[in-house]
């Protein structure tokens, strides 16, 4: 479904004035807390009304000022995600998927079972939204919103009040649950992160006007050039910078970390003998992902396309011993120090975690900087003197 919006509203701080168009399936929506990000999706689905403008759907023309149209929302064939899930408290789980249904029992009845089976939600038909987990709520929403098959869903910061690792869970069950839904869907949140997972072409938002918008990847890359993402503000969320004066460079880091773990541990994480699986392939894995993940996990970091990242392992027996080595690599305006100290302590940590059962005294040390090129501050190379046999 295409989607034409050019719309203008009077908030309280400051004008909405947007214009885009957009023929993608999955379209992010980026910005600060009040950027205007919620009152776009509710003018698009017909909740709030703009002061004048036009929003169009494939042919179908939802509101024009001029023409004096203003479809309700139930005749947009928009399913809209809330923040909160706006489940009806005192309705089990099956009456809130069925609620507005039309047609005669069978036939409601029988919806209602295949969208308890296609969101996992079999067992919890009778139990009520107070009695549910975070993650059993949004699926009660969207089973209740693609009851109705909508030609568009909306999705409204939907992990927003949740911590990092039920937010991770929920997004993998989200794409999951979503991958064979034919229509459009919009994402808006405050995560560069889920929103690069998730879209294929990027809004960006600042103060109620339109600053980027393209294909994810490319307006990713601008953003990594242009702009520089740093938490300053008093809910945590990102404000740009502006690092458009710095040149465009190849830049690598590489850094280095040590485990220090006993000859038993050693000998078992080489032989495979650690029960929760393969130690160093999912560390490889976890440090893979948490250099890539480094502006979520460290507030004062930008967000960056990364061109490489290389994890390497080597076991030395004599110091009883893993040593961790990271190579990271980017094409851009800014370093990428910071994503091989991650990617190294994220391996680190994985393999204690893993290894915990045998041995809780290990010990990680020495992560450290070995070298890095490229930048305006020049090349850092570290004597390659080892660290002490601690």
């Amino acid at each position: 479904m295409s989607l034409y919006v050019d719309i203008k509203k009077q908030l309280e701080a400051y004008r909405l004035e947007l214009q885009f168009e957009s023929a993608s399936k999955r379209l992010g929506i980026l910005g600060e807390s009040g950027a205007g990000k919620s009152m776009t999706l509710k003018c698009i689905a017909g909740i709030e009304t703009p002061d004048s403008g036009q929003i169009i759907l494939d042919t179908t023309t939802v509101y024009d000022k001029e023409k004096r149209i203003d479809r309700r929302p139930q005749e947009r064939s928009i399913g809209y995600l809330f923040q909160n899930y706006a489940l009806f408290p005192t309705m089990s789980v099956e009456k809130n998927i069925g609620a507005g249904l039309k047609g005669d029992r069978r036939e409601k009845e029988e919806r209602i079972r295949q969208m308890v089976q296609k969101f996992h939600l079999e067992g919890l038909e009778k139990r009520l939204p107070g009695e549910l987990s975070g993650g059993q709520k949004q699926r009660t929403a969207l089973a209740r919103i693609m009851a109705y098959e909508p030609d568009m869903l909306l999705l409204d910061e939907p992990f927003s009040a949740l911590d990092r690792g039920l937010k991770g869970e929920l997004m993998r069950e989200l794409k999951e649950m979503l991958q064979d839904y034919e229509g459009t869907m919009i994402l808006v949140s405050h995560s560069l992160e889920e929103l690069a997972c998730f879209s294929e072409e990027l809004l960006v938002i600042r103060q109620g006007k339109k600053e980027i918008f393209g294909k994810t990847k490319e307006v990713l890359q601008r953003m990594a050039e242009e702009k520089e993402f740093t938490h300053f503000n008093d809910q945590g969320y990102a404000r740009m910078v502006s690092v458009g004066e710095k040149p465009v460079t190849e830049r690598t880091a590489v850094a280095e970390g040590f485990i220090k773990v006993s000859p038993e541990t050693l000998r078992l994480v080489k032989t495979g003998g650690i029960k929760k699986g393969d130690v160093l392939t999912v560390a490889q894995i976890a440090g893979i992902m948490g250099a890539k993940k480094t502006s979520e996990l460290i507030p004062m970091c930008h967000p960056m396309l990364l061109d490489g990242i290389d994890l390497s392992f080597e076991t030395e027996e004599e110091r009883s011993r893993i040593r961790i080595l990271a190579k990271v690599s980017c094409s851009g305006k800014t370093g990428v120090e910071m994503e091989a100290l991650t990617a190294v302590s994220a391996a680190a940590l994985t393999i204690y975690d893993m290894c915990k059962a045998v041995q809780k005294d290990m010990e990680i040390t020495d992560i450290r900087l070995l070298n890095k090129t490229g930048g305006v501050h020049g090349d850092f190379v570290r004597e390659t003197k080892e660290p002490e046999n601690r």
